[in-house]
């Protein structure tokens, strides 16, 4: 799966006179000849092949059957009794739960009102690659051919879909790379609009000058959030403020993460719940009674499942510390599903 496309591989047999998909956006259905109302059918007759024209971060049903010249094939689902779960990638997230590493360019919002200086002429804010091959976000308060610079720099990133959450978590990496000139100032900003006025009087904000010597200070990244309560907008933007410094050298941001949070007793209320989000290590699934015994599967960003397993009891921990940092889905039940990010 990409943002836009279902790509299929396979071995092709010379019996087969074409392969039939039948695929539909968002809900399971039961195949059938003709397919059923809204559903999608596409042929092909080698592979590989291409469905294009789809909905990026959208979850998708699919089934296919070989046509011989001599019978047709059943309709295979994987064993999971209907046709199976893929989900698009999103080029650029815009729902909780929200994770921005900076590693894909078409994300960064150049141009105003999302990227704009008020500080020292040529400064601004850009991404850059370090020699591990780690994209992440920087602004400079001092350049080798311009010396000290006065930075006040913003860059916003969203809309981001609050729809429902009013309690949420925002958390990033930050450093002053040099650690001779580290202390460079900052804020984070959360609100519900993309202009810098409001952005500047929002309730939900975090100010830092990096300390010298301490654990943001020089090559390694510092680990920072704050709390956000009682949000009541259905959407919300992130913007990062290089400011209120000058002639120290440069400092740079990466993993912006955005997720809500649930009290305990809000989860005892829920169906089911997934939590910590985010999480590196254990994942616990809080649900309801009714949901034990029902099988769950992990997905990754490509839609491939990455886990699968059994609910035991109303609180089952899985293991997913063999996961690559990132967005993965778990889905289970009644086509109940759950987005979660594993950091590393």
């Amino acid at each position: 799966m990409t943002g836009t496309t279902a790509d299929f591989g396979g071995t092709n047999d010379a019996s087969i006179i074409s392969y039939e998909i039948q695929y539909n956006e968002g809900s399971t259905f039961t195949p059938g000849t003709p397919a059923p109302a809204g559903v999608q059918t596409f042929t092909f007759t080698s592979f590989p092949s291409s469905i294009t024209g789809l909905s990026m971060s959208t979850d998708y049903y699919f089934t296919i059957r070989s046509i011989c010249a001599s019978d047709t094939g059943s309709w295979y689902d994987n064993g999971n009794n209907g046709p199976d779960l893929w989900t698009t990638t999103a080029d650029c997230p815009n729902s909780l739960p929200y994770f921005n590493d900076f590693e894909t360019i078409s994300c960064w919002p150049f141009g105003p009102p999302w990227h704009t200086n008020n500080g020292s002429p040529g400064n601004y804010w850009y991404y850059t690659t370090d020699n591990t091959g780690n994209t992440y976000a920087g602004s400079d308060s001092w350049t080798q051919n311009q010396g000290a610079l006065n930075p006040d720099c913003w860059v916003v990133f969203g809309p981001i879909d609050m729809t429902g959450v009013t309690d949420a978590n925002l958390a990033w990496k930050v450093r002053g790379i040099d650690p001779a000139w580290c202390q460079e100032n900052y804020t984070i900003y959360f609100g519900n609009d993309y202009n810098i006025s409001s952005l500047e009087n929002s309730p939900y904000s975090y100010s830092e000058t990096i300390t010298s010597g301490g654990d943001a200070c020089g090559t390694n990244w510092g680990q920072r959030s704050f709390a956000i309560s009682g949000y009541n907008y259905n959407e919300g933007y992130i913007a990062l403020r290089h400011h209120g410094v000058s002639d120290m050298f440069q400092i740079n941001f990466d993993d912006l993460e955005l997720t809500s949070t649930v009290s305990t007793a809000e989860i005892e209320n829920i169906e089911m719940e997934i939590y910590p989000n985010p999480t590196n290590n254990l994942l616990n699934i809080k649900s309801d009674i009714k949901y034990i015994g029902t099988n769950y599967s992990v997905f990754d960003n490509s839609g491939k499942v990455v886990l699968s397993g059994l609910i035991t009891s109303n609180l089952t921990t899985i293991n997913i510390e063999f996961l690559s940092e990132g967005i993965y889905l778990l889905s289970t039940g009644d086509n109940i599903k759950r987005k979660f990010i594993v950091i590393r």
